[in-house]
């Protein structure tokens, strides 16, 4: 400290203090913009994901829902109708599967493999539900929907149900970072205060300690000198 001199000790704390500031608003943009893009993950693609998924739930259910009504159909006309749904329904739930492949992760492709898969096993297994109660075989139409109509349908629930869940957990770990986020910028934000503050000590004691010290020493000899000047 000796080899330092008064304008250095002065403008050091300064520095720092200036420093320390900078590099706590680079920190604070930083962590913004990752709380952005958590927040920004979420909102677009989790929550889309699941909204698709419940959309695609629905629609299964609706189809298993009219394919039943065809079996209780009693004339031709409501069966042309009932059909002709079913084949719309079917087109905008392909659709949403095709859409909902770009919110799967590689972690969940196997789970959006079977779900597919089970869905054509359902297409398949309505196309002779359909056939049976067009024919007038009720009896074999209740045991195609009792049978491999609900067994596939309840896969596709099974599925989608399991796809929610990867997605609800990827949606936790998401807040959990954000939260880790969280904490970490109150804890720069408060070293960064409380840096600054004893920056600011320390300027002020050197700063009375070298400057308002000597200068009111050097007035008061001054004002010694002055006087015994006056007296003499």
């Amino acid at each position: 400290m000796k080899h330092i001199s008064l304008k250095q000790r002065l403008i050091i704390p300064i520095a720092l203090l200036g420093i320390v500031a900078l590099l706590s608003n680079i920190l604070s943009i930083i962590n913004i913009h990752n709380v952005n893009a958590r927040a920004a993950n979420i909102a677009d693609n989790y929550m889309d994901a699941n909204t698709r998924l419940a959309e695609i739930c629905q629609s299964s259910m609706n189809i298993h829902k009219m394919a039943l009504s065809h079996i209780v159909a009693t004339d031709y006309d409501t069966m042309i109708t009932l059909v002709q749904q079913i084949k719309e329904e079917e087109a905008g739930l392909d659709q949403l599967l095709g859409e909902y492949e770009s919110h799967v992760i590689p972690e969940d492709q196997a789970m959006y493999e079977s779900l597919l898969s089970d869905y054509e096993s359902f297409k398949h297994a309505l196309v002779h539900l359909v056939c049976a109660s067009a024919s007038h075989k009720t009896q074999y139409a209740y045991s195609l929907a009792n049978g491999d109509v609900a067994s596939y349908a309840d896969a596709m629930e099974s599925d989608i149900d399991a796809l929610n869940a990867s997605i609800n957990q990827q949606i936790l770990e998401e807040r959990e970072h954000l939260s880790a986020v969280y904490l970490l910028s109150l804890a720069v934000g408060a070293a960064a205060a409380i840096a600054c503050i004893l920056l600011i000590f320390a300027d002020v004691k050197l700063i009375t300690r070298y400057v308002v010290l000597p200068l009111k020493n050097m007035l008061k000899t001054i004002q010694e000198s002055s006087e015994s000047i006056n007296h003499m």
